[in-house]
């Protein structure tokens, strides 16, 4: 059965995400992202369902990961596309609902122009892990799990060994390898989703932007801590703050641009 469909195409620092206006059901979200995906012209790496833009319902605008992942720059994403929605002008403090996500999130946006900061979850458990020899860092966020590997060769061996070591031992939604060059200070991040069976070498990554932000800061001390991470399509901006040995803060903010506004055929 054919289906036409709103979509919307945001671009939060290369992680091209893919906003699905119509309403799904749960089981539907991967056939409906796999197809979304494959689309060329698009440019997408990951899609959200959008349950409620202007939370109307008394509740936070509401949305949802196609895997029920959390994700950072979808999330600011969806704030700026709320207040867009709402007609809001200036700064603005927008709280929005996300999958993976176990409290409302609050993002400052500005619709005119594009900007955006959220707070980041802070992760459920940082672990020290070991793969073939090669020390990483775990940093579970409870909707994603990252693996923070440090002077590690981004191949798609090296990835595929990390993701499946994540998989079997800790069984995420998610599993960001996260390959950090310190001497360059760039992230090269890649994101799998087990429901959707996905793998995408992401333009940017937030949440992996965030563990990256909170390895860093724990290692420099207490203080606030600033870091520009750059990645294949763009640049995230974190602010970590620490506090007697203890992350307390984390902060990420960047512009947002929307791509694309249309209707489209798909098939279930």
């Amino acid at each position: 059965m054919k289906r036409n469909i709103h979509l919307t195409v945001m671009d939060p620092a290369g992680n091209v995400t893919i906003f699905v206006w119509d309403r799904f059901h749960r089981t539907e979200y991967a056939a409906v992202a796999k197809q979304l995906l494959a689309r060329e012209d698009l440019r997408g790496e990951q899609v959200a369902f959008i349950l409620d833009i202007t939370g109307q319902s008394g509740m936070p605008p509401a949305m949802e990961m196609c895997g029920l992942e959390f994700c950072g720059n979808a999330s600011r994403s969806f704030a700026l596309l709320s207040a867009q929605a709402r007609g809001l002008h200036g700064e603005q403090a927008v709280t929005v609902s996300v999958s993976g996500a176990d409290e409302p999130l609050e993002v400052l946006v500005d619709p005119d122009t594009n900007a955006t900061r959220i707070r980041m979850p802070l992760p459920l458990r940082i672990l020290d892990d070991v793969i073939d020899d090669q020390p990483v860092r775990i940093v579970d966020f409870g909707g994603i799990l990252h693996v923070l590997t440090s002077n590690v060769a981004a191949t798609a061996a090296t990835y595929q060994k990390f993701r499946d070591h994540a998989l079997k031992k800790y069984a995420p939604p998610a599993v960001g390898v996260m390959f950090w060059d310190g001497q360059a200070e760039a992230l090269i991040p890649v994101v799998y989703v087990r429901d959707v069976d996905s793998t995408y070498w992401e333009g940017s990554c937030a949440s992996g932007s965030t563990a990256t932000a909170i390895c860093l800061a724990l290692a420099a001390g207490d203080g606030e801590h600033h870091y520009r991470l750059r990645q294949p399509a763009g640049v995230i901006e974190t602010t970590c703050i620490v506090r007697d040995g203890q992350v307390q803060e984390v902060y990420l903010e960047g512009p947002v641009t929307t791509t694309a506004d249309l209707m489209t055929e798909i098939e279930l």
